[in-house]
């Protein structure tokens, strides 16, 4: 099985290209999306957060609390390390078992490929773990106006974001701009 990365920063595209591979009949593990569901309802997780960052970050009804763990967390790099110490290892594991369960199923797997959506490859040491790196690039301007229309922040608040993004470039790249049709890529990076 090879296990694909698509990465690429705020704005770039990623659950475009996310979306047509699954429409193709591919897997995609979507990394935001799972670790929240993973924060949520791991007990170990808002054990570690609770001890890491104050009770006062898991509710009473055990749900953690946004608000506050952002507050503790961003703006603080070293809080922000502590915080993908502890999440980031769940969803490596949590990423091999679902890659695993692909792998030894009899659902066709679309030529064993799969995919993991991620903004954060490098930071959250997900690069080690997978075969090939995708990297959707879009224009800053493009990138800026869709999170702006996506988010509803301000404009200086999207390029803040871009900004403390790390800037790296993986060897295959798709343009997202929104001129360059995204699926012949796909397909040509896909031997079709």
């Amino acid at each position: 099985m090879k296990l694909i990365a698509i990465t690429g920063g705020i704005g770039s595209g990623k659950s475009v290209v996310s979306t047509i591979l699954r429409k193709l009949g591919y897997a995609v593990y979507d990394c935001d999306s799972r670790a929240k569901l993973l924060m949520a309802t791991s007990a170990d997780i808002k054990r570690e957060l609770a001890e890491a960052f104050g009770a006062d970050v898991v509710a009473a009804d055990g749900t953690i609390c946004a608000p506050r763990l952002a507050a503790k967390v961003f703006g603080d790099n070293e809080a922000l390390m502590r915080l993908n110490g502890i999440v980031h290892p769940r969803v490596k594991q949590d990423i091999l078992r679902w890659a695993e369960g692909i792998a030894s199923s009899n659902v066709d797997c679309c030529e064993c490929r799969v995919f993991v959506e991620t903004a954060i490859l490098h930071e959250s040491g997900l690069d080690a773990i997978v075969d090939e790196e995708w990297q959707v690039t879009a224009p800053e301007d493009v990138r800026v106006a869709r999170v702006m229309k996506r988010n509803g922040i301000s404009e200086a608040d999207v390029r803040r974001r871009i900004a403390s993004q790390s800037n790296y470039t993986a060897g295959i790249v798709i343009v997202n701009d929104g001129v360059t049709a995204i699926l012949p890529q796909i397909m040509m990076l896909m031997g079709q």
